[in-house]
């Protein structure tokens, strides 16, 4: 079954923009953002890990450390986050999950995936972590979030 990464990153991602969300953009804890986005604690803590170990995160030790950002959200991409918690290889299997899957030999759909993950692979290296806080922001201000149970990534999202 193709999925766009793994559950994860998925949960990496979720809780980073409900713990950026919970501070306004300062440090948080990983405990206050998993609760907050409702994800499980110990399969994030491994993606925190994993960016804090490539510097898009940093660790803030003592009572109510947690982590923070380095630099600017602005500077970090989509695509850096999901290729530091699921790999370099992210985007290079066959969506059909063949093991061999190549321009010589490829899988009936080969052409129109490599054309969409080109695709995908340039919206993700232009999307900052900044533009999707925001964009999640806007909309749970006009009530967009509430009318989309589905979208609902957040707890603070649920409340009037």
């Amino acid at each position: 079954m193709f999925s766009l990464y793994s559950k994860g990153c998925e949960y990496t991602l979720r809780a980073l923009i409900c713990g950026l969300e919970l501070t306004n953009g300062q440090g948080f804890r990983a405990e206050d953002a998993c609760r907050e986005a409702k994800v499980p604690e110990s399969f994030t803590r491994k993606g925190f890990q994993r960016l804090a170990h490539r510097g898009i995160l940093q660790t803030v030790k003592g009572p109510g450390g947690g982590y923070r950002f380095p630099s600017s959200t602005r500077t970090i991409s989509i695509l850096q986050i999901v290729r530091i918690v699921d790999g370099e290889e992210a985007y290079r299997h066959c969506v059909m999950g063949l093991s061999q899957c190549v321009d010589k030999a490829p899988c009936p759909i080969h052409e129109i995936w490599k054309k969409m993950k080109k695709r995908l692979i340039g919206e993700l290296s232009r999307t900052s972590l900044h533009q999707i806080i925001h964009s999640s922001k806007k909309k749970a201000r006009l009530g967009l979030l509430e009318k989309e149970p589905k979208r609902k990534y957040c707890a603070n999202h649920q409340k009037s």
